[in-house]
């Protein structure tokens, strides 16, 4: 399938971009094969860590949730009304999201020291909004100890993997949730779909990494708490328990071929 054309050009503010945080045929393309497990129910599921519902629908387009609840998440979680708000997160998503923000954060967070992080925050200004790097700060390093405890996350190598996934998982959410409700055409979702798949696989070598990179994202953005104790429990279940879709279906790195 030929992507669809998004946004290419973002404003040099994207760094402040959205917060935090289509209905032709809720099959796979139709000049491709569309295997239950495979290909597609692949790059679905990097959008299910952040859904975090283990009853979502991953071997279809369409989630199952009918279009009006998935008009309110958008609107309340995304500020997302039109189908061009819609393709314009996507894009910033797709483009920059936070992985912009996240090696600012973890630099100042592991090695400036405390007295001097608002001189550090404020000397960023002019790329980022110095209140939320503060927080963001302030969450990652809030949430580190529960991210430890969880033996998910061990080393710095783990930081080190950044937070594609987390930026990626909520482009396929986005856009199968702008696909529910028209927002976005078929087409349109399965190219952002298989375009920050394509990120996550070229980037990334099994599941844990990817659900490392994602609870990084989800720590820094929301901090500690019990929403973060919820996908801790739920990465493991997709991890370790047998009825996990993501034991289902064998990761396959970009370099082994997707």
């Amino acid at each position: 399938m030929s992507p669809s054309a998004l946004p290419s050009a973002l404003s040099s503010a994207a760094e402040r971009g959205p917060g935090p945080q289509g209905r032709v045929s809720s099959q796979a393309p139709e000049d491709k094969a569309a295997p239950a497990i495979g290909e597609y129910t692949r790059s679905l599921l990097v959008g299910f860590l952040h859904d975090a519902r283990s009853t979502l629908n991953v071997s279809t387009l369409a989630t199952g949730v009918d279009s009006r609840t998935q008009a309110a998440v958008l609107a309340t979680d995304w500020h997302i009304h039109t189908a061009g708000e819609a393709r314009g997160t996507l894009a910033w998503l797709l483009e920059e999201g936070h992985r912009a923000l996240y090696p600012q954060v973890c630099r100042i967070l592991f090695s400036v020291p405390r007295a001097a992080r608002e001189r550090e925050i404020v000397l960023l200004d002019d790329r980022f909004d110095p209140v939320r790097l503060a927080r963001c700060i302030d969450n990652l390093e809030r949430a580190m100890p529960d991210l430890r405890a969880s033996r998910l996350l061990g080393s710095r190598v783990d930081l080190a993997r950044g937070v594609l996934a987390w930026d990626m998982s909520r482009a396929i959410h986005v856009a199968r949730a702008a696909y529910d409700c028209g927002m976005q055409t078929e087409a349109q979702a399965w190219a952002v779909i298989e375009q920050a798949a394509s990120q996550v696989f070229a980037q990334m070598a099994s599941w844990q990494e990817v659900a490392v990179s994602h609870l990084l994202g989800r720590a820094m953005w929301a901090g500690p708490g019990a929403g973060l104790q919820r996908q801790l429990a739920f990465v493991r279940h997709c991890l370790d328990d047998s009825d996990s879709p993501m034991r289902g279906v064998r990761y396959h790195a970009a370099r082994s071929g997707v």
